[in-house]
């Protein structure tokens, strides 16, 4: 619907002529032509040409037109018509001036008339509007705009970061493809020198062979000219008996010859070969699908962990994955959860009496440990032993008793490795202490381990770290690293990948502690778990959990 724009800029009194008002049709061709009347139904100043003609059309002909002398003016010095000019949207032949508080709806003299009757707060909009400026939801709505465009710029700048980001990965990615093309030729290239070396033996052994036996060949060809040479001398002088002597006398000689001969056919022979593919080279090829890994994270699922029995919006605190693919949530609503990450549902539910459900570890199959944070003296910091059944059913187990307030418990060999403030407790599962453990990790920390169930990896909120230490406490490895900000959850893939949440962010290192990469950006809160049986990453985000597929 057209509106008055501001193409005046005059400022007019009761003696002033109106002047630098354009008409509005022509503004939109590209002209400038003074204004000489307005027409009310389309809010819109008209030069003398264009308001001659307006009431000529069909469609115009009932409009209300106003002459220059009575046309609407800006008194108020802003170059805008301060009238409501909206049509109403069920009486098109009215304009939107009401508004009704009760209903929180607009409306025009028909709407008002008809629906809003018996309704006790109705206001003209001119006259709701005379202190606009200071209510409330106007301020929140002008400010809407300015926090936003400066929400917008940051994410603007943030987008062209990515880019130049994105870039880099790129660049850093195709470096080390070629990289790790390069290894693997040079790889190649020494087997390839090997085997030519291999080739050059035996070619050289075999000329060694033949040259002997070659040589052999011209000792034993001289011999025999002689022997021969020296029996036609005799026969052609006819000396038989000379002839005779040297024919009996020739035996050891060509005994010797025929020995000769023998060693001959056994030194002429060569080693034969023939390079074919190596069974090692075709059974690389036939499992080798990448020459390179890419080590990256996709988004494949979000699921809602509400419920209809919450009384609060829900944001998790603890989660673990039992029996393949139940996922256990603990949430600020005193609940814990099982899920069917198959179907995104959950399938059973318990609420705990105490204040906060903390931490959540699976023991061994389905058996499941939650941390409870209360002011009840008979549950104060103790642990609850859960089961879930294969149908993905939760019941209660037993309470373990805990001296000292639990951030994180994982499980190893059927006992409880629990983090409290500078030490591990190791408990059994009756909550006998087997043994106590020194730990630096004195903020907030949270704990997971290795596949091999050899090395422990804690956090270190305040501290900006992760240290590895063996399960007897030996201190293995630390990480820091400028972008780490008290990292505040942490687990382990079944390759021994550690992947650690940090302030909006997910640090993926190797298992010995070294920054592999960023894997993931913009995700705030603090739980994450990993399941093995599909390689997939869970992270909590308000009430939402993130799955995502590692590779």
């Amino acid at each position: 619907m057209a509106t008055s724009r501001n193409y005046s800029k005059s400022v007019i009194t009761a003696s002033d002529k109106i002047k630098d008002i354009f008409c509005e049709p022509c503004v939109g061709d590209g002209k400038q032509i003074e204004a000489e009347g307005f027409c009310v139904d389309c809010s819109e100043y008209l030069c003398g040409q264009c308001y001659n003609s307006h009431g000529r059309f069909k469609a115009f002909k009932h409009h209300v037109l106003q002459d220059k002398k009575n046309m609407p003016v800006d008194v108020a010095s802003t170059g805008v018509l301060d009238v409501c000019v909206e049509k109403c949207s069920k009486h098109p032949t009215k304009v939107t001036e009401y508004f009704c508080r009760s209903c929180d709806t607009l409306g025009c003299s028909a709407c008002i008339t008809t629906n809003h009757r018996q309704c006790q707060n109705v206001g003209h909009v001119p006259d709701i509007v005379i202190d606009l400026e200071n209510n409330e939801e106007f301020k929140k709505f002008a400010e809407y705009f300015d926090e936003n465009l400066t929400l917008l710029k940051e994410k603007k700048n943030k987008i062209n970061s990515r880019k130049t980001e994105a870039e880099e990965m790129k660049k850093q990615a195709k470096a080390e493809l070629k990289k790790q093309r390069d290894t693997i030729n040079k790889f190649f290239d020494h087997l390839e020198v090997e085997m030519d070396k291999k080739i050059m033996d035996i070619d050289k052994n075999n000329k060694d062979t033949l040259k002997a036996a070659s040589d052999r060949c011209n000792i034993i060809n001289d011999e025999l000219n002689k022997m021969k040479i020296a029996v036609e001398t005799n026969r052609k002088n006819g000396q038989k008996c000379e002839l005779f002597i040297k024919m009996k006398r020739s035996k050891p000689e060509i005994e010797k010859l025929d020995s000769q001969f023998k060693m001959l056919y056994e030194e002429s022979n060569v080693q034969r070969y023939k390079l074919v593919q190596s069974a090692q080279t075709e059974e690389i090829m036939k499992n080798t699908t990448e020459i390179c890994r890419m080590l990256t994270a996709k988004l494949v699922s979000e699921i809602d962990v509400s419920s209809c029995k919450d009384k609060r919006k829900t944001w998790v605190s603890g989660m673990s994955v039992v029996q393949g693919h139940y996922l256990v949530v603990a949430d600020n609503n005193k609940a814990v959860k099982i899920i069917d990450t198959r179907t995104g549902r959950v399938t059973s539910e318990i609420t705990l009496d105490c204040d906060y459900v903390g931490a959540v570890t699976n023991v061994k199959g389905g058996q499941i440990v939650v941390s409870l944070i209360t002011d009840k003296p008979e549950y104060k910091n103790n642990l609850l032993t859960l089961t879930v059944s294969a149908s993905g059913l939760l019941s209660k187990g037993n309470v373990i008793t805990n001296r000292n307030p639990a951030f994180d418990a994982i499980g190893i060999a059927q006992h409880l490795y629990v983090l409290h403030y500078k030490e591990i407790t190791v408990l059994d599962m009756h909550g006998k202490v087997l043994k106590t453990i020194d730990s630096d990790c004195r903020s907030l920390p949270s704990t997971a381990v290795s596949p091999d169930k050899k090395t422990i990896y804690l956090t270190n909120y305040f501290n900006n770290s992760v240290t590895s230490m063996t399960v007897e406490g030996k201190v293995t490895a630390t990480y820091k690293d400028k972008d780490l900000k008290n990292p505040c959850g942490i687990t382990v893939d079944n390759e021994g990948f550690v992947y650690v949440r940090s302030d909006g962010s997910i640090h993926q290192l190797t298992k010995v502690c070294t920054k592999v990469q960023i894997i993931l950006d913009d995700l705030l809160g603090k739980c994450i778990t990993h399941s093995d049986v599909d390689n997939r990453l869970y992270v909590a985000k308000g009430e939402k959990v993130k799955v995502y597929e590692l590779k």
